[in-house]
């Protein structure tokens, strides 16, 4: 076992040998650029199979080509000429306008130029550098009137371009500078990552791109409306002004403006080109794999599985590419090719070192049985003398020829012996010491899948022999020593069934090994090794398991009819008690909960029912109960937790009803109860106000301090009603009223029936308006009150309905939080608010340090995966953690510490900053807020409303803000309308305020142009 350790070890180390030097020659060739040429064939034709796509329809050209040249002169022109571009544009304004052109060099045209670009809101122009490294950039004229200006710079990659720099310095690329104006402008583009390469995804040939010559455009023969909307690029086409091949496009060759256009292309439909990570792990892993692989195929499998590799790899890049991902293909494929070249060719190396040693072995066991005897006189030098030296070289050839006869003849043995071997009724396997197969005849490699140079150890089954055990019977065999017979079953589906035999899929192997040591005498040269004889014994195990069978069976029929006879009196006793037993058990689950032991829905049905039997109604109540936030408590703690609250929940209401009243579980969270000889309305809601009065108190289940309460529906029996499906209807339609009135009851009225309807209205519209983009976020500033600088904002949510116009959040927040619809409309805010933020820090309206605030609901803030959710987001808009702050309310906190406080910890660490939403209208647990790592308290608006009137308002404002200081807690005041409630605030020493007072909630373009004015007033951040 140590040897084939030992080999193992040895092919692996030779594995990593070989895989290290070809490794090696492939980096030195690529270091060299040997590659390029093919790495540049393999990029285009990598395109030209995966065929074209569509260019962006919202991208159009104008092209400086030859027949512009002919018609306005050489290249370059006057700039006048662009502005009487831009002014013929003007009828019809596109989106953004991209020069493809520098500008660098001061014109006589410059202001008229100047006015024309300004006369456009988003205008981009194009910068560069010299051979020594100076910037050639806009004149400042014209940099003046541009929106912006981006790079144009192309290094060299040996033809084609496959990448350009997102930003060079501050200079971000052309394309960039399009989308970022894009997104200022009519529509959000996201934007990728700007620390690495933007690497192209060229759509097609440059011909399928809408090409308009400039001279067409500049006379008017093309309408301006083809280029209304349209992001419209400027550039030179003409051969020899600035020509570079593309994938589709080499002879004639396209120009650098195409580049500026397929980026642009990618960015509008997100499909720029991600190179695969781990690409070349995965290939030195399949080298790797690749080169054990070889070390026991035939060469024709060696070849078929190295280019099938080969070709595997390049299809699965040709694939990615399709998806737009990046997989290199030519540095992997040689290191592939070379790690399987050099690996056929150990292989040829040993097999040839094997014959040589094969054949210096029979020279040397047969060497005294081919020596022709020595000559009894010599003519020349007397009689030899009669030893066992080796004859002269005159006499070698006759030596090899006899020993070329005995190899024959042993051939021959040989064959015989195998043709013996082959038609044996037994699997026969020969093998050396060190378990090396040197022989299976075909019931062996049948069973077991071996041929020769297989390793035996490792090609028995293996739950047949631990490592241990084999390793010892096998050492003992191979020293001449006798070993029991060993019987091993298989799992064998494949093998042909034997007639007659019900266990076909289970067979039998009896396995009896042999050494090839057959007498002490045996030479010590002689091979050691053994032989392994495997014998089908699954019929003669089949009969004597049957046999035993059978006869244990009737052993046990004999038993077990006694027992039977014995007990059979006493059975159908248990089971007429059983039965009896049973049908009182299933009356009782038909008409009660199996979890809280409550009347079900039947049961319930049934007492209400009586009520409409009776000849003197009296007055009688039906109360529907919802427990709130059920759901968000039983997904955090798990159903056990839920099913205890539960079982509470019917304690409860059970300790709040007389015991002549019906309390049932209705089905899910929800319960009924049925309050008969009532004498009058108010007792009824005196129930609810009782019921809802024990649920504000904390429950404690399973070490969990949970809160919850229910929202109760009342609906009074009269004459109106005729079945009781119809008091439960209503009872259900009050219950959905006391969610959204803030009492947590509600008393049925007939109107109630219209807003349930305009509820499910505005729930069916929620559902459908993420998908038709209805939402919008409108940002209010937060403003320093002492500096009056710009803090940050607040991200607000707003509807733009269809039909109803723009909604606030009182109108549906609510129903989307009953619904479940919150979380995924909260995911939406999170992202929009940071990637919006974002956009702003980039273009510099902002400060760097700014915060955007962003309110979070109980049912997203108890997500299992929220902390993911940030992650992704932060991570997709590329907003810093630190300018993110979250908003959470009192009662979120309350309801579920154990689990809010870790998670707010956990965002901290994150570097991001929580605030404590509507401080002073919640439960304002001090012990609470001593524990929480927050770093904001904001004083709800009805703090301040009369602040500068009320000494108590006055009062309780200035202990909150005491409250804030001792804990080193910042305090933000929300609702300022007017400049005397700021004048308290100030003197409270209030660090942060927001309110009508600075600016009402604005939408994004209007924040944008808030932000300017800001910048222009205060001077640039």
């Amino acid at each position: 076992m140590r040897s084939t350790f030992s080999n193992r070890v040895g092919q692996g180390l030779e594995s990593l040998l070989t895989l290290g030097a070809a490794s090696l020659l492939v980096v030195s060739l690529s270091k060299l650029g040997l590659l390029m040429p093919l790495v540049q064939a393999e990029y285009g034709l990598r395109f030209r199979l995966r065929g074209q796509r569509p260019w962006a329809d919202q991208v159009v050209l104008i092209a400086i080509d030859e027949p512009s040249l002919a018609e306005l002169g050489a290249f370059p022109w006057p700039r006048r000429r662009y502005a009487e571009l831009m002014q013929h544009l003007q009828a019809a304004p596109p989106q953004v306008i991209v020069f493809d052109l520098l500008f660098s060099e001061p014109s006589p045209d410059d202001d008229e130029f100047a006015e024309a670009i300004a006369a456009h809101p988003a205008v981009l122009l194009a910068s560069a550098w010299d051979r020594s490294g100076q910037p050639l950039g806009p004149t400042p004229t014209l940099a003046a009137a541009s929106l912006a200006s981006g790079h144009i710079l192309q290094r060299h990659q040996g033809g084609y371009i496959h990448s350009v720099e997102p930003r060079v310095g501050r200079q971000p690329a052309l394309a960039i500078a399009a989308a970022e104006a894009l997104s200022l402008t009519q529509q959000a583009v996201p934007l990728p990552p700007l620390d690495r390469p933007l690497w192209v995804n060229w759509p097609g040939p440059t011909n399928a791109l809408p090409t308009y010559s400039f001279a067409d455009v500049l006379t008017g023969r093309v309408p301006p409306g083809v280029f209304e909307g349209k992001v419209v690029l400027i550039g030179a086409t003409a051969l020899g002004l600035d020509d570079w091949v593309t994938p589709f496009d080499r002879d004639p060759p396209a120009s650098g403006v195409y580049l500026h256009g397929a980026l642009i292309d990618n960015l509008l439909h997100q499909r720029w080109l991600k190179p695969v990570t781990g690409g070349w792990a995965g290939a030195i892993a399949l080298g790797l794999g690749l080169s054990l692989g070889l070390q026991r195929r035939s060469p024709r499998q060696q070849g078929g599985l190295v280019v099938g590799l080969i070709a595997a790899w390049g299809a699965v890049a040709l694939g990615l590419l399709g998806v737009n991902l990046w997989l290199p293909v030519v540095g992997p494929g040689l290191l592939l090719g070379t790690v399987g070249g050099l690996g056929m060719g150990q292989h040829w190396l040993r097999q040839t070192r094997w014959l040589q040693q094969v054949t210096a072995g029979l020279q040397r066991r047969h060497r005294p049985e081919v020596l022709l005897p020595w000559p009894t006189s010599s003519p020349v030098r007397g009689a030899a003398p009669a030893t066992s030296e080796l004859p002269e070289v005159d006499d070698r050839a006759s030596s090899l020829s006899q020993l070329l006869d005995l190899t024959q003849q042993l051939g021959r043995s040989q064959a015989i012996q195998a043709a013996i071997a082959r038609s044996l009724p037994l699997g026969l396997v020969a093998a050396a010491a060190d378990g090396t197969v040197w022989f299976a005849n075909p019931l062996a490699t049948e069973w077991l899948g071996l041929t020769a140079g297989d390793n035996l150890a490792t090609a028995l089954p293996a739950d047949w022999f631990e490592a241990e055990t084999w390793g010892q019977l096998w050492e003992l065999v191979c020293r001449g020593e006798i070993v029991p017979r060993q019987r091993r079953q298989r799992q064998a589906s494949a093998q042909p069934p034997i007639p007659g035999d019900s266990l076909n899929r289970q067979r039998w192997y009896e396995l009896r090994l042999e050494s090839l040591a057959t007498s002490a005498s045996t030479p010590a040269e002689w091979p050691r090794g053994a032989i392994v004889l495997i014998e089908d014994i699954t019929y003669r195990q089949h009969i004597e398991t049957e046999l035993r069978r059978l006869n244990d069976s009737l052993e046990a029929q004999v038993q077990e009819r006694t027992r039977q006879l014995l007990q059979l009196n006493r059975s159908l006793q248990e089971q007429i008690a059983e039965r009896q037993q049973a049908q009182h058990q299933l009356a009782y689950e038909a008409l009660h909960d199996p979890l809280t032991g409550l009347p079900n829905r039947r049961q319930f049905l049934s007492h209400l029912g009586e009520q409409f039997g009776r000849p003197e109604p009296e007055l009688y109540a039906v109360l529907f109960l919802d427990c709130d936030r059920f759901k968000l408590i039983n997904d955090s703690f798990g159903h056990w937790v839920g099913d205890e609250l539960l079982k509470r929940v019917a304690t409860i209401v059970q300790e709040c009803v007389r015991p002549t009243d019906v309390v049932a579980r209705f089905g899910g969270d929800e319960f009924t109860i049925l309050l008969t000889t009532l004498d009058q309305v108010g007792d009824a809601i005196a129930v609810a106000q009782r019921i809802r009065q024990r649920f504000s108190e904390a429950l404690h289940i399973q070490a969990h301090q949970l809160f919850t309460n229910t929202s109760i529906g009342i609906v009074m029996g009269d004459a109106r009603y005729q079945h009781p499906d119809e008091l439960l209807r209503d009872a259900d339609t009050a219950m959905y009223q006391a969610k959204v009135n803030n009492q947590g009851y509600a008393l049925f009225e007939p109107g109630m029936h219209l807003n349930v309807r305009r509820s499910l209205q505005i729930e069916t519209a929620l559902r459908l308006a993420l998908e038709r983009q209805e939402f919008q976020l409108h940002y209010q500033p937060i403003i320093n009150l002492e500096t009056q600088q710009l803090m940050g904002c607040e991200a607000l949510l707003r509807w733009l309905h269809p039909d109803r116009g723009l909604l606030f959040p009182d109108d549906f927040i609510a129903i989307a939080e009953s619904t479940g619809l919150m979380a995924a409309i909260g995911g939406w805010v999170l992202r929009e608010a940071c990637t919006q933020m974002q956009r702003w820090r980039r273009r510099s309206l902002i400060a760097a340090d700014a915060v955007v605030s962003v309110n979070l609901s109980a049912l997203q803030f108890g997500q299992p995966d929220f902390l993911v959710q940030i992650d992704h987001i932060l991570a997709d808009s590329g907003l810093p953690a630190a300018n993110l702050k979250l908003e959470i309310t009192e009662t979120v906190v309350i309801q579920n510490p154990e689990q809010v406080v870790p998670m707010i910890q956990n965002l901290r660490d994150r570097g991001i900053r929580l605030s404590i939403d509507d401080f002073g209208t919640g439960y304002s647990s001090l012990g609470y807020l001593q524990q929480l790592p927050v770093d904001i308290l904001k004083i709800d608006r009805s703090f301040i409303a009369n602040i500068h009137r009320s000494p108590q308002q006055y009062g309780i404002v200035e202990t909150i803000i005491r409250l804030a200081a001792h804990l080193n807690i910042q305090v933000i005041a929300e609702g300022i309308e007017q400049f005397p409630q700021l004048e308290s605030l100030t003197q409270l020493g209030c660090e942060f305020g927001q309110g009508f007072f600075f600016a009402r909630p604005l939408s994004i373009s209007q924040f944008s142009q808030y932000l300017r004015s800001r910048s222009e007033e205060e001077g640039s951040w």
